[in-house]
């Protein structure tokens, strides 16, 4: 019977581990869960929203492929949905019944502009292939051929499946006692057998006399056999497959139910905030790529003296500065060529705060954030969805100049309008204000608004230098100055404790006029080189363009309004008429 017993432990042990085993082999679940698209529309562009990218837990691996050109890119749904506008596109959800990834067409465009390139994109790639993302549900994927053309329908999307086995480990042990059950009624079995084979009595007749084996062995002159040990080795067979099935029943999780289900965790005070905060024009990462590109053009452009080449990514007065530049160069070999944007180091990133357009983004960039040379500001401004970032205010830093305080990148600030009285001067009316500080100084209305510690623009073209250059023209001729400030060009965007940093431009206008009959005035340098003559009886007329950036403190404070720094040169001269 207790053979019986350990042959039955035995199988059942047995049997336990060759389903454990069977459930991690033949009759594992799949590793993944493949979506393919069933959608065959020739449209223009394929979006897969972040709910459908979220509809099954885990990574997504996206996998595209078709002949001619093949895009694909993420960025946030409401920019990928902006930019794509009216343009006829399918729309894939995921279909949980038949793990398919069906789409819907909408819109009426056929075409759309080349994608790649795009400052809205977070990550893009070229060519089909496979990519693997893990994607939140506000960020969704774009794919597109040039354009123009269809965009490739082979489209299909994989999740990894949850594999765990909760019951291999529970199976792996209890095969494994029974087996040990098995091992121990096996040896009480063969105990219990030698046991009731004990030396028993004779019935009748004397016993033979009893002659030790060794003495019968020695003198037959033979060796005495020992025992065999071939009936142990089975046994050792049992131990070797209980060690295995207990080590593979500890080696994983997945292996063990799991009670109670992971704890939900309550969102941080600053997650919250960051959820409840308004989307940002740009990521860091977005900065620092748009940053790249337009220090790339602006440095090919610069070499070329190609105004068009600006265009893409210049706008406003420092498009207009750095055109001027380019024709002064032209006829001028000793003119300087203008500042060139590093874009090694973002030292300062912040975004607008806004899911609408435009778009503005105030950048500090240098070579090297921690070195004493003065680093560059840029305010960059994004027209549309489809439009680049463009640089609006290119202006050198102060060497003293103290930005600030800013918020995050990740939180980003808002843009205050061109009238606030939020501040302690409207940004509209900062230009013409300080434009007054230059040509009166002290005598100004506005100069109590202002530092003039440290405003080294006030030195180089203020009242000081234009009474002196006033002062060595000869007396058949005479200077004016004047200003002028293009409407609806200053930016402000806010910055910590209620202040803000506006950017603004300011025309600087000097009128030479001869005051004697039959005199002249000569030209030389840039702005014979801009205006093409040489001398004229009527008289020259240039124009100076500075963008000027300031720390604008809030309304009601005592601080005063800092120059942070400028940037300024000749963007236009002629005869006057």
């Amino acid at each position: 019977m207790r053979f019986v017993l350990a042959i039955v432990s035995f199988v059942i042990g047995l049997l336990l581990v060759g389903l454990a085993v069977g459930q991690r082999t033949v009759f594992a679940p799949p590793a993944s869960l493949v979506a393919q698209s069933t959608s065959k529309a020739e449209v223009p562009v394929t979006v897969i929203p972040g709910s459908t990218l979220n509809a099954n837990p885990g990574y997504q691996r996206i996998n595209v492929s078709g002949s001619g050109d093949v895009f694909a890119a993420y960025g946030r749904t409401s920019d990928v949905q902006a930019w794509i506008g009216d343009a006829k596109h399918t729309t894939l959800r995921f279909d949980a019944e038949q793990d398919r990834l069906v789409g819907k067409t909408t819109g009426s465009a056929r075409s759309v502009p080349d994608p790649s390139g795009s400052d809205l994109w977070y990550q893009e790639w070229q060519g089909a292939g496979q990519f693997t993302v893990r994607l939140p549900s506000d960020v969704s994927v774009v794919i597109l051929g040039d354009g123009s053309s269809a965009a490739p329908t082979d489209v299909s999307v994989t999740w990894p499946r949850d594999t765990a086995t909760p019951s291999v480990g529970p199976l792996l042990v209890g095969g494994g006692l029974f087996l040990v059950g098995g091992l121990a009624l096996l040896v009480w079995a063969f105990l219990h057998q030698r046991r009731g084979r004990g030396p028993r009595r004779r019935s009748g007749g004397s016993r033979p006399p009893r002659v030790r084996a060794s003495r019968r062995a020695a003198a037959a002159g033979a060796q005495v056999p020992r025992p065999s040990r071939r009936g142990r080795r089975p046994f050792l067979v049992v131990p070797i497959v209980l060690v295995g099935a207990l080590s593979l029943a500890g080696c994983s999780s997945d292996y063990w139910p799991q009670g109670g289900g992971a704890a939900t965790p309550t969102p941080s005070a600053s997650a919250t905030a960051a959820t409840a905060a308004a989307p940002t024009a740009a990521s860091k990462q977005q900065i620092s790529r748009i940053v790249e590109r337009v220090a790339d053009v602006a440095a090919k452009a610069d070499a070329a003296k190609d105004a068009s080449m600006l265009e893409s990514r210049f706008t406003g007065a420092a498009l207009d500065l750095r055109k001027a530049n380019y024709a002064i160069r032209a006829k001028d070999d000793k003119a300087e060529a203008p500042p060139a944007i590093s874009a090694k180091e973002v030292c300062v990133a912040l975004p607008q705060q806004t899911d609408t357009w435009p778009r503005t983004v105030f950048t500090v960039v240098a070579e090297d954030c921690q070195a004493k040379t003065a680093p560059q500001a840029l305010t960059l401004v994004q027209a549309s969805a489809r439009d680049d970032y463009k640089v609006a205010y290119d202006v050198s830093l102060e060497a003293a100049a103290q930005i600030p305080s800013l918020a995050p990148t990740s939180v980003g600030a808002a843009r205050l309008a061109g009238d606030t009285k939020l501040l302690r001067i409207a940004p509209d009316e900062i230009a013409k204000a300080y434009g007054d500080v230059l040509a009166k100084d002290s005598e100004s209305d506005s100069a109590s608004l202002f530092e003039s510690e440290g405003d080294g623009l006030r030195s180089t073209i203020g009242k000081a230098y234009k009474d002196k250059k006033a002062e060595g023209l000869p007396d058949t001729a005479k200077i004016e100055y004047s200003s002028e400030v293009p409407d609806d060009s200053a930016i402000a965007i806010a910055t910590d404790g209620a202040g803000a940093l506006v950017s603004a431009d300011l025309d600087e206008i000097e009128k030479v006029t001869p005051t004697a009959a039959g005199a002249e005035v000569n030209t030389q340098g840039a702005v014979q080189a801009l205006s093409g003559v040489n001398s004229s009886t009527k008289g020259i007329s240039a124009t100076y363009s500075v963008q000027l950036l300031f720390s604008v403190p809030p309304v009601g404070s005592d601080d005063k309004v800092v120059l942070l720094g400028f940037t300024q040169g000749l963007t236009a001269a002629s005869e006057v008429q």
